[in-house]
């Protein structure tokens, strides 16, 4: 499965699409964490996430699935974005990328770590994967996967 997956950087060309994997993805989890949608902000994110070269679109035969964005730091990675659109959720390449970021990490002696709103049920997902809780906000919950 790992050959079906493939990333690219995002260009200018992606930006509506990268809106649309983030508002299909997050949209209700935002809504009912903070009861409103700023696509404003989102946009600009997208925008600064492109013109820095952080964000990746994840490929899934062929097809542009979502998006990536992963950080390294001097005393861990984090992993930002994780985003795939829902019709290809469900069918193990989440887990095969996620699998990929934690050999990065674990080759470079480094925990990874990620935050998701607490409505978001990727939690499930990452603690399955070997992720605990390290620290928890009203909205939030900000998870490690240490080796």
């Amino acid at each position: 499965m790992t050959n079906r997956v493939q990333f690219r950087l995002t260009t200018q060309a992606d930006e509506a699409f990268a809106f649309h994997v983030r508002e299909t993805t997050m949209r209700d989890y935002v809504l009912e964490t903070w009861g409103v949608w700023n696509a404003v902000e989102a946009r600009a994110q997208i925008n600064e996430d492109i013109l820095s070269s952080r964000s990746k679109i994840i490929v899934i035969d062929g097809q542009d699935a979502g998006l990536l964005r992963v950080d390294d730091f001097d005393l861990h990675i984090h992993l930002d974005q994780l985003f795939i659109l829902p019709e290809f959720q469900n069918q193990g390449f989440g887990q095969v990328i996620l699998e990929q970021i934690l050999e990065k990490s674990q080759s470079m002696g480094l925990p990874l770590r990620l935050w998701v709103l607490r409505v978001n049920p990727a939690r499930e997902f990452y603690e399955r994967l070997g992720f605990s809780i390290i620290e928890q906000t009203q909205t939030s919950l900000h998870l490690e996967c240490a080796f």
